[in-house]
């Protein structure tokens, strides 16, 4: 009922919707993982992307690839982190199973925590 309000006030055009998903950080141990709520959404209509530091979820889905999902769920959805400087950005792995995309990051153990020494400076 809504969409049909949506385009008779746009002059017959769908409305654009954004909205973000349930998402869950979380410390495996090992690695990072990243879980978002997608219900009924298909593996093709998301997208995941490392840029750099940043690890981004986003994805559309219109009304004909909406099978059955509920109205408030069409659109555009994105969702955005920086992910600590430790993950190795080449072992990232995204598995969408029963409306759960879950995104994991391994740890590189690289940029690890370590004690720096402090010296004193003479003359300096």
């Amino acid at each position: 009922m809504r969409q049909l309000a949506d385009r008779v006030e746009r002059g017959g055009e769908p409305a654009v919707r954004h909205w973000m998903p349930t998402v869950e950080e979380a410390d495996g141990g090992d690695a990072y993982v990243v879980r978002a709520e997608l219900p009924g959404i298909p593996r093709e209509c998301v997208k995941v992307e490392m840029d750099g530091r940043e690890l981004y979820i986003s994805g559309t889905l219109d009304e004909s690839s909406a099978q059955n999902a509920l109205g408030r769920r069409i659109g555009t959805f994105s969702f955005g982190i920086r992910v600590p400087g430790d993950a190795d950005h080449d072992q990232v792995r995204a598995d969408l199973v029963d409306g759960v995309l879950t995104v994991r990051l391994t740890k590189s153990g690289e940029h690890a925590t370590r004690p720096v020494a402090v010296g004193t400076a003479v003359g300096g």
